[in-house]
């Protein structure tokens, strides 16, 4: 197991578009969210085989309406139909609560800062905190929170297209901040990432941050959890990448890189 700490840029402004992003998808989870998805709450009978209590089974619907109403639904995206009018061409399991009125193109966008877990949000927000910060330093706020919301809506398309029939809503920041993940290979293609190594013993070392995104690249398509959206994974790293060949053009990104170059060579001439 790898889980990247920080990359090994020295100095940076204050990020606030990460940071701001971070908090909205925290507070989102915390406050907006329905109670189900803190508590596990579930409809199954417990492993005594005790009934879920009636508390359990309001907030399984309140959890199921709101997952199906803000989540990206792919066969609803192709169809322009809501599952609850039946759309033709779209299989798979449907929940028994779906909500009366959704607005398909709009979930596209509330799938992004929706999350199934505590883990789920841990781990994407480490992901954002790790490589965003410094992609916004090089992009700049307004081209990172575009990239960042367009890249991440190109994602979720991308899973649509490979699964045009699914019925399952996707949630998570997963497919935006692989766009932001690609993006920062192109532009830092020599960065190292502090990351925790687990293996015998942990240890913690500098990795080549190629190194730690070909294995994330590598690993969506071997996984066995059937829950991990990859396609949306892999085709946000494609986007990103594509994004960051596009934007390092740009000549005030191509300056800021300059200034960075020239900041790092005084670092290590005054450490040296």
């Amino acid at each position: 197991m790898a889980l990247p700490l920080r990359d090994d840029h020295g100095r940076r402004a204050v990020p606030w578009i990460t940071l701001g992003l971070i908090a909205i998808n925290v507070l989102v989870f915390l406050f907006v969210q329905p109670v189900g998805f803190q508590s596990g709450a579930s409809d199954e009978p417990t492993a005594d085989r005790r009934a879920p209590s009636q508390e359990a089974l309001w907030q399984v619907r309140d959890r199921d309406v709101f997952t199906y109403r803000y989540g990206a639904v792919a066969c609803e995206v192709v169809t322009g139909e809501t599952l609850a009018e039946r759309p033709e061409g779209c299989h798979g399991e449907v929940g028994d609560h779906l909500p009366d009125t959704k607005s398909i193109a709009l979930s596209l966008l509330t799938a992004m800062f929706l999350h199934g877990s505590i883990g789920h949000l841990a781990g994407n927000m480490l992901f954002l905190w790790v490589f965003g910060a410094r992609v916004e330093q090089r992009l700049g706020r307004g081209n990172f929170l575009g990239l960042y919301v367009f890249g991440g809506v190109l994602a979720t398309l991308g899973y649509v297209a490979l699964n045009p029939t699914s019925t399952a809503p996707l949630v998570g920041a997963s497919g935006a901040i692989a766009v932001v993940m690609g993006t920062y290979l192109v532009l830092f293609p020599r960065g190292r990432v502090l990351t925790v190594i687990a293996t015998a013993a942990f240890q913690v070392v500098y990795v080549p941050a190629s190194v730690v995104l070909a294995l994330f690249f590598v690993t969506q398509f071997f996984t066995s959890d059937e829950q991990v959206a990859w396609e949306a994974h892999a085709a946000g790293m494609v986007v990103g990448a594509l994004a960051g060949l596009v934007l390092a053009r740009i000549p005030a990104i191509r300056h800021r890189g300059e200034l960075e170059r020239e900041d790092a060579l005084l670092r290590s001439g005054r450490e040296f």
